[in-house]
């Protein structure tokens, strides 16, 4: 990329005005003095008896891919309620809007189905593709498969409906992870820094709509802003790609103070990333000028963070983590400006089997 037509990364401080929790927007008024304090953010910690990657939240409940099993956690009382064994090593995960189900991608181990019946899971379904990424809607489960493209599924059935190849330049591409705007397109960031956009409106008959590489790096995540101009690519060493939808080109990349960026979330204005060093760093998205406002960052917590989902909770906006070693953090948003500055990582901190 020559140049950068407007502004990505602001780095001037920013005072965060909560509006409301149900719909967490947030007023970023730059220029703003940020105060500092010794107080690591107030977490909770919640153990699940082993190592926690990818997350998932449907209303109180957390999914939670712990290498070679899904644990379920209630997050009003803080407490695992059940764990499920899955072939292989679980890569991704996504569960239905209702939460009754949660597909899993097992490295080695296919696409799995979970049911959720009050505080227990089961497995019930298996499927034999090479799954690496999931994104939900109402009524459809779109999978990347890594050497297939995009596979479909009814999530009410669990019956896969249609498979998509993804073609770049005459090359097949490999799928690393999905994202979905509405009922109707899904965004994939694939190998080699490309981007393709699929039109599902009809599900059972998928249309390859574009493709352009627009990112460098190997991609973890992909994420929307909530109007669906801006997607956000977890580029791991890379950092946070930033790609704008209205004219699909590359705006550039931001880089985390804690490593490799693994997984990202958006939620109201907010974009949530987790790092590779025990980190949480929280943006402001602007999408009017395609910009990222640093709004608070912290790697306090024991472990590399993978994955990040956000819930509404009794006190607030809360960050869930998963923090690998240090299983899951609940972290409060409302004192994000107060958070210190980072920690020096130690040797162990940096490496991932991700």
């Amino acid at each position: 990329m020559s140049s950068i037509m407007m502004p990505l990364f602001d780095e001037r401080p920013a005072r965060v005005r909560p509006c409301t929790l149900s719909n967490p927007t947030y007023s970023c008024r730059l220029g703003a003095v940020r105060p500092r304090s010794s107080l690591l953010p107030n977490s909770s910690a919640i153990s699940t008896n082993g190592l926690a990657y990818g997350v998932d939240v449907s209303e109180e409940h957390a999914f939670v891919a712990c290498i070679n099993n899904v644990t379920l956690i209630n997050l009003r009382d803080k407490t695992m309620k059940a764990r499920c064994p899955v072939p292989g090593t679980t890569r991704a995960l996504a569960a239905t809007p209702s939460g009754k189900a949660v597909y899993v991608a097992c490295q080695n181990g296919g696409l799995n189905v979970l049911s959720r019946v009050g505080n227990d899971l089961q497995h019930v379904d298996h499927f034999n593709v090479m799954a690496v990424g999931i994104a939900m809607t109402n009524t459809v489960a779109v999978v990347a498969c890594e050497q297939t493209g995009l596979c479909f599924f009814d999530s009410r059935s669990h019956k896969w409906l249609s498979m998509l190849p993804l073609q770049y330049l005459g090359t097949t591409l490999r799928a690393k992870a999905v994202a979905v705007h509405g009922n109707r397109y899904a965004y994939v960031a694939c190998d080699a820094g490309v981007v393709a956009v699929v039109d599902f409106h009809d599900p059972r008959h998928p249309v390859l709509h574009a493709t352009k590489k627009v990112f460098a790096g190997e991609a973890h995540a992909v994420a929307l802003s909530e109007k669906g101009n801006s997607l956000f690519v977890a580029c791991g060493a890379k950092g946070i790609a930033v790609v704008n939808l209205l004219g699909f080109k590359a705006m550039g990349h931001v880089r985390s103070a804690y490593g490799a960026v693994f997984d990202l979330h958006v939620v109201g204005s907010l974009l949530l990333t987790a790092c590779q060093m025990g980190g949480l760093a929280v943006f402001c998205v602007g999408e009017d000028r395609m910009r990222l406002t640093l709004l608070g960052q912290t790697n306090a917590f024991d472990g590399i963070s993978h994955g990040i989902r956000s819930v509404n909770a009794d006190r607030g906006l809360e960050a869930v983590v998963t923090c690998q070693s240090g299983g899951v953090q609940l972290v409060p948003l409302d004192s994000m400006a107060q958070w210190p500055g980072p920690k020096k990582a130690g040797f162990s901190d940096a490496c991932s089997i991700m």
